[in-house]
């Protein structure tokens, strides 16, 4: 049985999790499951998996779809408070960054590998425990499949890195390595195609039109004119199917439920709009500068075609801001993408922010940099919004179908799968800041790993709240790398 539940006790909890909220994209479920469903008990099994399903096939934000529709009462509020803490230390960082110097920001990149490290360990254990519950079920072959298949189908571009970064060796492009969207997509036709009544023949027509279209959309390029016209028969084979079955389940005299649409989505649609017009013409009331909507329109359309993370989102907004003038290249590597990775928070939502705030002080001064910062913010959450709600509304609308069901029901391996590309992402992010300050490839490894084994001991030992946890890691990282990591490097080559 849910929870009740505050005004004040949602914002609290949505303001907790936006602080330490590192990592972005899907790495950031574990956090919501954690305390939506587990502590605070807000949500059931079943709510959280549709929730997961609708933001990962929402564009933009992964994180800020989860917020838009995990409960529609208090969407507005969770979507922006959870955004918040990431965008104010961005925007506190980018108006002190001056006297932060780069002493400043090499103390903030230590920060970030023990950051890292606490995401990979929230990782860890939200994938033991998905694990451990497929092991329980009926389905654990189909759900070990899919987890594995969906590991292969992602992992390709960040095994090449890490060959890379150990051994200095350049692997050549995996055949099958595709982003989120794709894996979707594919994921969706299989189902959707399937339906519930199969046969063998149309089990080898869809993984033979998955694995076209996964070619046809991976790194390798292969088939990559094909994609389109693929994409239109996945469609139209997907939606004969539906027919198909719609007809033989009539001409069994199968009772069907009736599809009941809700419009209160599309209202809470509606206040975000209505947030987002309010704040950029105040904004332009205040600073008189025609470039606010020019701005708003490049962070919408942007975000709206957006699909696959943050990574994705990194060239996106470059060719929207760098490539249109409306930044330059200089401050969109360093101030931009060289700070957004390392806060909490959605990473779309702090590279709009940091563009915003970079135009407006540049423009302005400082205040309207601020001002510009946070109309990015809003417009990056209501166009997220307008996404996740609108799939709700089908969502809901088809809740009772078997296929939805089955969308649901395999969400999860899908996740953990995707997670598992995740974790190897962010340790080799961790280990590229321990190279650029001294330590070789495999010590890098070996830190990363050690400080993740003590965090496991900790955890299992001990029991420690997530928040002291995540300040250990932190302050811990600052103190062994500040102190230790020189030295070890000039013993390493003194040898």
């Amino acid at each position: 049985m849910e929870k009740k539940k505050s005004f004040f006790e949602v914002l609290l909890s949505f303001l907790k999790m936006g602080a330490i909220s590192f990592g972005g994209g899907a790495a950031l479920l574990p956090i919501f499951e954690r305390e939506l469903v587990e502590n605070k008990k807000w949500m059931d099994k079943d709510e959280f998996n549709t929730a997961v399903a609708v933001s990962n096939i929402s564009p933009a934000s992964l994180p800020v779809s989860f917020c838009s529709v995990w409960n529609l009462k208090y969407s507005i509020i969770s979507a922006f408070i959870f955004t918040l803490p990431g965008a104010l230390i961005y925007l506190a960082l980018l108006t002190g960054s001056s006297f932060i110097g780069e002493a400043g920001m090499k103390y903030l990149r230590y920060i970030s590998v023990g950051l890292i490290v606490f995401i990979l360990f929230l990782l860890f254990r939200f994938i033991k425990k998905k694990f451990r519950s497929c092991s329980k079920s009926k389905n654990k072959k189909q759900y070990l499949a899919v987890m594995v298949i969906v590991f292969l189908l992602t992992s390709g571009t960040v095994l090449r890195r890490l060959a890379a970064v150990l051994f200095g060796v350049e692997l050549p492009v995996s055949l099958f390595s595709v982003n989120m969207m794709t894996l979707m997509v594919i994921i969706f036709f299989i189902i959707i195609f399937m339906g519930n009544f199969k046969s063998k023949l149309k089990l080898g027509v869809a993984f033979l039109f998955a694995g076209l279209y996964a070619l046809a959309n991976g790194k390798m390029g292969i088939l990559q004119q094909w994609s389109i016209p693929l994409l239109i028969a996945m469609i139209a084979l997907a939606v004969v199917s539906v027919l198909y079955d719609t007809a033989r389940s009539r001409a069994n005299k199968m009772e069907r439920k009736p599809i009941v649409i809700d419009y209160k989505p599309l209202r809470i649609l509606l206040l975000f709009i209505l947030i987002a017009v309010v704040f950029a013409a105040g904004t332009y009331f205040i600073s008189q500068d025609a470039n606010v909507w020019d701005y708003s329109g490049k962070v919408i359309t942007s975000s709206l075609t957006s699909f696959g993370g943050g990574e994705v989102y990194i060239g996106i907004s470059e060719a929207t801001f760098v490539q249109t003038g409306f930044i330059s290249e200089q401050l969109y590597s360093t101030q931009v993408i060289g700070i957004a990775n390392a806060l909490p928070g959605p990473i779309l939502v702090n590279i709009v922010t940091g563009i915003g705030f970079i135009y407006g002080n540049s423009s302005h001064g400082v205040g309207f940099g601020w001002l510009f910062g946070l109309l990015g913010l809003v417009m990056a959450v209501m166009v997220t919004a307008i996404g996740a709600l609108s799939l709700y509304v089908c969502f809901d609308a088809l809740k009772d179908s078997y296929r939805m069901r089955m969308i649901i029901q395999y969400i999860m391996p899908v996740v953990c799968g995707i997670l598992i590309t995740t974790a190897f992402s962010l340790l080799i992010q961790a280990s590229l800041v321990l190279i650029g300050i001294g330590a070789n490839a495999f010590l890098s490894i070996g830190i990363v790993f050690a400080m993740f084994l003590g965090m496991v001991f900790v955890n299992l030992k001990y029991r420690v709240n997530d928040l002291i946890l995540l300040f250990l890691s932190g302050v811990g990282t600052v103190i062994v790398l500040g102190l230790t990591l020189q030295r070890t490097d000039f013993r390493l080559h003194s040898v």
